[in-house]
């Protein structure tokens, strides 16, 4: 395929997921938030405040993937008796997406002497939180920064190459969907 033409399917998918089209008939109502929520919270282990969010997030992500018609009547009943609907079910394929990438990113041996900096937030909002999910023996050390994108203050754990992998697993395996922010630490660099 050429490069316009590859081009040319990107916008479509994103005009198609920016379209927000009427119900399939005059009946149908959409699902009440809650009644969403509820689902969210079943399917993916989420709080009600993390459901909500994911909800947002996923419904204003004009880049992520929509299953075509034919594909989501060939699963629609398999998936709806897990209590799946369209919309948790794409978020879902968007969730193993991620896992599968998230593994990618495991460290290599070279990157054994580099320090990695986790960002303390959602799940991760505490040094121990992060002890845990890196599978780390002592809590790891933190240091704090400043956010040049939105002039905030940040605190950061100091993790180790084998740590950072641990934390990824975990972030496929039971983060439900949190992605951490890991930095490499610049003076283990130099």
């Amino acid at each position: 395929m050429t490069d316009e033409h590859l081009l040319q399917q990107e916008l479509e998918a994103l005009a198609g997921n920016a379209f927000n089209p009427p119900p399939e008939s005059d009946d149908a109502q959409p699902e009440p938030m809650s009644g969403t929520m509820d689902r969210w919270q079943s399917l993916f282990g989420l709080s009600c405040d993390e459901a909500i969010e994911r909800i947002m997030h996923h419904r204003t992500n004009l880049t992520r993937t929509r299953v075509s018609d034919a594909h989501w009547d060939v699963v629609r009943a398999e998936k709806e008796n897990s209590g799946y609907d369209r919309e948790a079910y794409e978020y879902e394929l968007e969730l193993q997406k991620r896992k599968a990438m998230l593994s990618n990113l495991l460290p290599s041996a070279e990157d054994s002497n580099v320090t990695y900096l986790v960002q303390m937030d959602g799940p991760l909002a505490d040094p121990e939180k992060v002890r845990r999910a890196a599978d780390m023996s002592e809590v790891p050390s933190v240091v704090t920064g400043q956010s040049l994108e939105e002039g905030r203050s940040v605190s950061l754990c100091c993790i180790d190459a084998s740590a950072k992998a641990a934390l990824l697993r975990w972030a496929a395996d039971e983060g439900r969907g949190f992605e951490p922010t890991v930095l490499v630490n610049p003076k283990s660099l130099q």
